[in-house]
């Protein structure tokens, strides 16, 4: 297999000094040697492939770093991890479950190979991943059982509750906030915080008003200390997306497998 290290080499070799500044320690990528890296990913990707494909027998192996955003429950990457280790048994997985913000930039830093993320209804990723959607996720307000309102409400009426809602970053949130900032109405957090089922205990007890994907509020085991609300003017959805690199190569069958496995997991969940 030393022809591709004979080809990376023979690529690189002339554009060495493009690439350092200055002393050889530490080495630093200039400008010039961050475009040469991303114009030779797609033959560092292929040399890999072609490496892969003669020792492996053309069987993905090495790692595989996959992102799901926070609007699934934990358990949902439980059955996918289990079967793509048994169907790829020489890849080592990592597994990252994060806001969707949080995901797009490792993408964009390819510290991730592929990712599921929320994003609204009608926003649209960015072009320089491979992006597929994959489906839709109905978003409920919910509030403590015991919380009078007479429904179907309105945003204004709501606007006069606190929430309790993940930090900024969440494009749940990001969706109220855009809504009631359009009818000029008020925004206020009781508490912020990650955890969703922290969320519904403070929520089930009238800290505040909440927001929460409809499978993953009905699969909670507070649901039945929580009551939906109906909203006349606010019924969010968000879209799930699939996200990968545009040099996947020899993972594209292990992509292909977390996104039915994802898909299968939404359709058991509405």
């Amino acid at each position: 297999m030393n022809f591709g290290k004979m080809l990376v080499e023979q690529i690189f070799q002339p554009l060495l000094l493009l690439i350092r500044i200055g002393e050889p320690r530490p080495l630093q990528p200039t400008l010039a040697g961050r475009e040469t890296y991303e114009f030779a990913r797609p033959v560092l990707s292929s040399v890999s492939d072609l490496k892969a494909a003669i020792t492996e027998n053309g069987e993905p192996s090495g790692d595989f770093r996959f992102g799901l955003t926070r609007s699934f429950d934990d358990t949902a990457l439980a059955r996918p991890i289990q079967n793509v280790r048994t169907k790829f048994p020489k890849l080592k997985l990592h597994a990252f479950v994060q806001f969707s913000g949080s995901l797009l930039e490792s993408l964009a830093n390819r510290k991730l190979d592929a990712a599921i993320v929320n994003l609204p209804e009608d926003s649209v990723p960015p072009v320089s991943l491979v992006s597929e959607r994959i489906g839709m996720k109905p978003i409920n307000v919910v509030a403590a059982e015991s919380a009078r309102f007479n429904q179907p409400v309105t945003l204004k009426e709501l606007s006069a509750s606190p929430w309790v809602v993940h930090p900024p970053a969440c494009p749940t949130r990001q969706s109220l906030e855009t809504a009631l900032l359009q009818q000029g109405l008020p925004f206020e957090t009781a508490v912020e915080t990650e955890g969703i089922e922290l969320q519904f205990s403070l929520i089930s007890k009238g800290v505040g008003l909440g927001l929460a994907p409809s499978d993953v509020f009905h699969s909670s085991p507070q649901h039945k200390n929580m009551k939906v609300l109906k909203v006349k003017d606010f019924s969010p959805k968000l879209a799930v997306w699939l996200l990968y690199s545009k040099h996947i190569g020899r993972l594209a069958p292990v992509v292909r497998y977390l996104r039915d496995a994802v898909q299968q997991h939404l359709k058991l969940r509405t």
